[in-house]
């Protein structure tokens, strides 16, 4: 097998993680330097406002690419992405919670012909609050229903993943901390090799930065885009069910009961609402599907609103060999 086919490029996404972003880099850069593998770690400094980038530069082999305000956690990977030399792409959190030396298995797996290893948190459960349990089950039981596919951990942050998968979805995927759930939806949705490798998952160190009402809300509108991309008969199946469950039935309750005028005008209502869903979710993916830009001029190389650093020396592929060349990315320099 050619090097530069199975080549790992790990993107460390990091916002005010100076708690544990040395830890982090220092870890992957350990395990990595074991496998039989080239590879590369890139941290994408989201716009820290603390000591993230200063610390950052300390830790050796590592490139650093920063932007000047915080984009987004999913903005962060996807200029990592970007700007990855190898068609494998490693993520992980900056912030301690995940097991870096289950990379080599995540890796073992890709070796065997999977698109997507992802490393499952077989103890997150344990971790979340009651809330946030209810609705992660009630997440996770809403996925494998609509997706009809075995989904253990939708958004983990911790998984290795083919170039070529996430370019192919690139305007789909969320900019936000749904950026991971995205890339599942679809890779399973469009019948990609996924798997999955249980792992414990910690306590974060600092503070998360996840805002849930939010970020819940976006990540429904990206798994109603997903649905609508690869199985749209299915969307308007559930549209369907929505509109007689929720619009037909209880205005034909209303009727029933005398409340004629009132029950014309929930029917009115609610049909032209679900009409709207409908249109607007064909109109959104319209236009995702023929922006061949990704919607970011800044991630294309030239010109980009992003300022770029980079620091550490250069890794070598195989951990002997020659150093891969590194190109330079916008307004990029050595540190």
């Amino acid at each position: 097998m050619d090097a530069n086919a199975r080549g790992l490029s790990y993107i460390v996404p990091a916002y005010n993680e100076e708690d544990a972003v040395v830890e982090t880099l220092e870890k992957l850069n350990n395990v990595l330097s074991r496998l039989d593998v080239p590879s590369e770690i890139i941290l994408v400094n989201d716009g820290s406002l603390d000591g993230t980038l200063e610390l950052a530069k300390r830790c050796s082999d590592v490139r650093i690419i920063s932007h000047p305000v915080n984009t987004g956690y999913g903005s962060a990977l996807k200029t990592g992405i970007l700007a990855a030399r190898y068609p494998w792409i490693g993520i992980v959190d900056a912030d301690g919670t995940y097991d870096i030396e289950q990379t080599p298995s995540l890796v073992e797996k890709m070796e065997g012909g999977f698109d997507m290893a992802v490393a499952a948190r077989k103890n997150i459960y344990e971790i979340d609050r009651p809330v946030k349990r209810f609705f992660r089950r009630l997440m996770l039981s809403f996925l494998n229903l609509i997706i009809a596919a075995k989904i253990e951990d939708p958004n983990s942050g911790f998984r290795i993943f083919t170039k070529e998968l996430a370019i192919k979805f690139f305007p789909f995927l969320c900019n936000s901390f749904s950026f991971t759930t995205s890339l599942t939806v679809f890779a399973l949705g469009e019948a990609y090799f996924v798997c999955y490798v249980p792992v414990e998952y910690s306590h974060r160190a600092g503070k998360s930065k996840v805002r849930h009402f939010r970020d819940t809300l976006r990540m429904v509108q990206l798994i109603i885009q997903g649905v609508t991309f690869t199985n749209p008969v299915k969307f308007f199946l559930i549209l369907a069910v929505c509109l007689v469950l929720f619009v037909g039935l209880p205005a034909m309750a209303l009727a029933l009961a005398g409340w004629d005028i009132l029950a014309h005008y929930y029917l009115a209502v609610g049909v032209a609402a679900v009409f709207l869903v409908g249109l607007g979710v064909i109109g959104d993916i319209v236009r995702i599907s023929t922006d061949n830009t990704f919607g970011r001029k800044a991630m294309v190389g030239e010109g980009s609103s992003s300022t770029g650093t980079e620091s550490g020396q250069k890794r070598k592929s195989h951990r002997g060999g020659k150093p891969a060349s590194r190109g330079r990315t916008p307004q990029q320099h050595g540190g």
